[in-house]
């Protein structure tokens, strides 16, 4: 692979290129040690959810010769039924009453780019442009402790762990529950 390569974050624009998303993040953690939380015999058709394709929602991605290798996501939620995997970190630690938030979910690098500082690059990408757009008051996400490092450098407070169980399987993962206030 050539080093060299520019690897920046950007927005998805092409929403008809989400397919390769859903795809990547199948082959991301099929190639991690979470593989047996997702993988193709649970996601044949890659993983997704209802949040990937509304409106308000906002892919931002990294790509090596027009391939996507990096993605994560942001959606912009008003009414917090949306948000239907994290039922358990909503009733252990309430979130503040202002609307919308912002949901951090989804990052993913492909295996063959990982150690690059990519998740780094999104996260830096993602809350500077929730903060140039005013989009949310405030941004949620859950995290294993490989991730804790950059969501506290971005302002992120770790509000405690809870139990995140994976569609398409009884699997569960100890994950902590983080907030950024976004000021």
């Amino acid at each position: 692979m050539d080093l060299s390569i520019n690897l920046t974050p950007e927005l998805l624009t092409n929403k008809s290129r989400i397919q390769e998303i859903y795809d990547l993040r199948v082959s991301a953690y099929e190639n991690s040690p979470k593989s047996n939380y997702v993988n193709t015999k649970l996601f044949p058709n890659g993983w997704k959810d209802h949040l990937d394709e509304c409106e308000e929602t906002y892919h931002f991605i990294v790509q090596d010769k027009n391939k996507i290798v990096a993605s994560g996501r942001v959606a912009i939620i008003n009414d917090i039924k949306k948000i239907t995997d994290l039922d358990e970190a909503f009733e252990k630690y309430p979130l503040p009453e202002q609307r919308p938030f912002a949901y951090f979910s989804r990052l993913v690098v492909h295996k063959e780019y990982r150690k690059m500082g990519i998740p780094d690059s999104l996260d830096n990408m993602r809350i500077n442009f929730l903060k140039e757009n005013n989009l949310a008051k405030f941004a949620i996400g859950w995290a294993t402790p490989d991730r804790h490092p950059s969501l506290l450098k971005y302002g992120f407070e770790n509000l405690g762990l809870f139990n995140y169980k994976f569609e398409n399987t009884e699997n569960e993962i100890s994950v902590s529950f983080f907030c950024n206030y976004l000021i």
